[in-house]
């Protein structure tokens, strides 16, 4: 019984090559079609071959679960940058302060954003260029952001240099001695206010001893007067005002307090003086008063007076005596009493206790800064406060807003939460999403499992399907009564080993898999051979089977 002939799977994939070769031009405009699909199934059974390996890609889950815990666990600890906008004399608080985040290694860091004054700090931090800013309370721009911190307290001083008391002493003898000039200029007035004055009887030295004595008291009053060193504001009125640059004082800040002893603004003249041009100005008599504003012990107010001392005479100051009257018409300013000798000098200034007006210094931020990054700056800043005083000396002195809900400023939720001792900690933040996401875990492990059992038991039920197709091909070999059918069954069973053939390639079978399909493909192999032998002798046909039994 002859034999079909044995085409080994690269014998196959040659002829398949001619075969698909051979089809002409009419095959030629699908070809581009054919091979996305190819690629198509390629791909998907490249996927489902690594999905049947049920280790393998447990493995891979849970490095990808590893890796997507890390990614998580770097995010949320890396450094998060804060920029902060401040003027040029905050340059030494904000190394200081950077030196501490850095010492405290908290996931932080800050980058300045240098702007020249306070007004541009303010549009620094409204257009967004900006997280945090260092604003004085007195800009209304100040009230729209909530505060981290107080940084310090700022007091006003208003100067006035020796040579202006001086100058203010002849003024006063000239008007005492205007009445005696002219006195003197009319005798004859006096000599006739004496006869009257002989004529007048009792009732007139009644009246010239109540004129002696209000006399006395206007004297005595004049002689009190001049033992309080302090001046008035309301004496500035055609006074030339210096306005020290490089610290808060600002024009804006004058006009107020002047406006409030209604001192007409265009009686006084207003002009800005660099530091180091004090001492000169003094000198060359171009200014009768200093305004200067900063920390009470910090080096603006303090080499302000240095330089308005004149040898050994100290400068005097203007009281602003109605400071707490302004403090109620005003939330961003509170009246303060400066006690004899803090500001320095010598001899010490002031000699005496002196009312005036103070106003913070903030740290405020941006309502759309991470609650958790303030509250750490917040941390740092009030832990670390003594070392930041210690390094800005005299113009630093932290303190924390109040937290009441009828505060006039409002804080915000990340250093409320720290001065409130609410502060979360790492787990707390994250403990519900570590929670979740062990629980997560394992049904993602049990999704990946049950995808991979499922194509695998579709790629076992498709190779199982193809093997049934080949042992209903034998039977129907065994049961073929023409050639015609053994050809057709034939075309079939090359079908067959086609789709076996590229199964294989996509799935890599195993052993097993290829000796069941040998074994098939073996028997259909034999029954096809068979049967067309046992045709072309005329043994297997019904007729012939049929004539042999009537001939018997």
């Amino acid at each position: 019984m002859p034999l079909l002939p044995q085409r080994p799977p690269l014998a196959m994939k040659l002829w398949l090559f001619r075969r698909s070769g051979s089809r002409g031009k009419t095959a030629t405009t699908s070809a581009h079609a054919m091979s996305i699909g190819s690629l198509e199934h390629m791909v998907r059974s490249r996927v489902r071959t690594f999905l049947r390996h049920t280790w393998l890609v447990t493995i891979f889950g849970t490095m990808v679960m590893a890796a997507l815990v890390a990614a998580g666990f770097y995010y949320t600890t890396q450094a998060e940058r804060m920029r902060i906008a401040a003027g040029p004399r905050d340059g030494k608080f904000l190394t200081a302060l950077a030196a501490q985040i850095a010492k405290s290694h908290a996931n932080i860091s800050i980058v300045a954003v240098p702007v020249p004054g306070a007004e541009e700090t303010a549009q620094a931090i409204s257009k967004g260029d900006a997280d945090l800013a260092i604003l004085p309370s007195n800009l209304d721009d100040a009230l729209n952001w909530p505060v981290v911190a107080i940084l310090r307290q700022n007091v006003m001083a208003l100067i006035l240099p020796p040579a202006a008391v001086s100058t203010a002493k002849p003024d006063q003898n000239a008007a005492a001695a205007k009445p005696a000039a002219a006195a003197k200029s009319k005798p004859a007035a006096s000599a006739k206010a004496g006869k009257s004055d002989k004529t007048a009887g009792k009732a007139g030295d009644k009246k010239s001893a109540k004129k002696s004595a209000a006399s006395d008291d206007s004297d005595s009053d004049s002689d009190d007067s001049s033992d309080d060193t302090n001046g008035k504001v309301t004496q500035l009125s055609g006074k030339r005002i210096g306005i020290v640059t490089g610290n808060e004082a600002t024009r804006g800040l004058l006009e107020l307090v002047l406006s409030h002893y209604g001192v007409p603004l265009g009686k006084v003249t207003m002009m800005d003086i660099a530091p180091d041009k004090i001492a000169e100005a003094i000198k060359g008599n171009r200014v009768d008063a200093l305004f200067v504003a900063g920390a009470a012990t910090g080096r603006a107010i303090d080499d302000a007076v240095k330089a308005a001392t004149v040898g050994d005479k100290a400068p005097s100051f203007v009281e602003i005596d109605q400071a707490d009257g302004i403090a109620k018409r005003h939330p961003a300013f509170d009246s303060v009493d400066i006690d004899a000798g803090t500001f320095g000098g010598n001899p010490p200034t002031p000699d005496s206790s002196l009312k005036t007006l103070s106003f913070a210094e903030f740290l405020v931020a941006r309502k759309s800064v991470n609650d958790s990054m303030v509250g750490a700056l917040a941390k740092i800043i009030y832990t670390s406060r003594q070392a930041l005083a210690a390094a800005v000396p005299g113009d630093i002195k932290i303190e924390a807003p109040s937290t009441d809900k009828d505060a006039d400023v409002a804080v915000h939720p990340g250093a409320l939460a720290y001065l409130s001792d609410n502060q979360q900690s790492f787990f707390d933040k994250y403990g519900d999403d570590i929670f979740y996401g062990m629980l997560i875990f394992p049904v993602f492990g049990s999704a990946i499992a049950g995808l991979a059992g499922y194509l695998r038991h579709e790629t076992r039920t498709r190779r199982l399907r193809l093997l049934q197709r080949v042992l209903d091909l034998v039977r129907k070999a065994h049961a073929a009564q023409t050639l015609e059918a053994i050809d057709h069954i034939q075309v079939e069973a090359d079908n067959l080993v086609i789709a076996i053939i590229h199964q294989g390639e996509h799935e890599e079978f195993d052993e097993t898999v290829r000796m069941s399909f040998a074994f098939a493909l073996d028997q259909l192999r034999f029954a096809l051979g068979a049967r067309r032998t046992a045709i072309e002798h005329g043994t297997g046909t019904a007729e012939t089977a049929g004539a042999k039994a009537a001939a018997a």
